[in-house]
């Protein structure tokens, strides 16, 4: 478990022969904006920065507080994205797909797990498309789509003989056991079933891409305690004195994402370091099941997308 500035230092010694393309859904807001940030820092701005998400503002500004590349191949550009449905997800990643020759590293951070209040409240909000929650659309099935449909993108890097990773922010960890009965977790939410189901299903959504993609590195992080836009206003004061910073996230984010190994599946905690199997509920039987649960989801809402006036989707 490295210390901050070690993190920062090694982060420091990232220099590859040619601009990397690093893509960030989600990276508009909190720990994918810190994530962004300092692999811009690192790389000088010299980097392929691709942020998708849904507020073209705030994309630009975090790419004002990007250092001025020197390289004529480095560019910075946002990608609009409500990814809420998977419509919109298979649209831009089909555009990233005939516009790039490869991606290096792919940051999924879009949407978070239900908090303790949603969770009471029994607040959840479907989707056009049929999905029951907006959130678990954003934070699971939205992150498999892309990365799913990324993969050709990222097999390139590696026959370039490159780096080639994606990083799923969540709560790598924190698992616990699925109920096979609802898959689509319909039933009404509790503290105990929401939050660790849905990092179960993370944990083996990165094994079946990997199994997909052997030669690409998929991992697995959980960030810890950030102090990030999603608290409220009267909370931020004291998150920022108690939390880790989006700055300081980011620079470990960072180190994670560099350490692209040779491929395979891996879990790691807020600083980067491997957890191997703790928290772990995953398995042959669970990793089948809830590939095919999502792949169905991902499928039935693609078919029901299809069937909806352009209007009512877009809304």
């Amino acid at each position: 478990m490295p210390a901050l500035p070690t993190a920062r230092a090694s982060n420091a010694t990232f220099s590859p022969p040619t601009p990397p393309v690093a893509v960030f859904l989600g990276g508009t807001s909190g720990i994918g904006q810190g994530t962004a940030q300092a692999f811009a820092r690192h790389t000088n701005g010299n980097a392929h920065i691709i942020l998708a998400g849904r507020n073209c503002s705030a994309a630009d500004a975090i790419f004002a507080t990007f250092p001025n590349p020197t390289s004529p191949a480095a560019k910075h550009e946002f990608v609009q994205c409500d990814a809420s449905l998977m419509r919109n997800v298979a649209a831009t990643a089909a555009d990233l797909r005939t516009r790039l020759t490869k991606i290096n590293y792919l940051v999924l951070t879009c949407g978070a797990l239900p908090n303790v209040w949603e969770v009471l409240r029994g607040i959840r909000e479907p989707t056009a498309e049929g999905i029951s929650d907006r959130l678990l659309a954003i934070t699971y099935y939205a992150r498999a789509k892309f990365a799913l449909d990324l993969l050709p993108l990222l097999r390139a890097a590696r026959e370039a003989g490159e780096d080639a990773h994606v990083l799923i922010v969540l709560a790598a960890g924190r698992g616990g056991p699925i109920d096979f009965e609802d898959m689509g977790l319909r039933k009404p939410y509790s503290l105990t079933t929401v939050r660790p189901t849905v990092v179960t299903y993370t944990d083996v959504m990165i094994e079946s891409l990997a199994s997909l993609a052997p030669e690409v590195t998929f991992t697995h992080i959980c960030p810890g305690l950030v102090s990030t836009p999603l608290f409220r206003p009267w909370a931020r004061p004291l998150a920022n004195l108690l939390l880790t910073s989006i700055d300081d996230c980011g620079e470990y984010m960072l180190y994670a994402l560099l350490d692209s190994g040779n491929g395979g599946a891996k879990r790691t905690g807020a600083r980067g370091d491997d957890i191997g199997l703790d928290g772990y509920y995953g398995g042959e039987e669970v990793r089948e099941r809830v590939w095919s649960h999502t792949m169905e989801v991902i499928g039935s809402a693609l078919m029901t997308s299809s069937r909806l006036p352009e209007k009512e989707v877009a809304a």
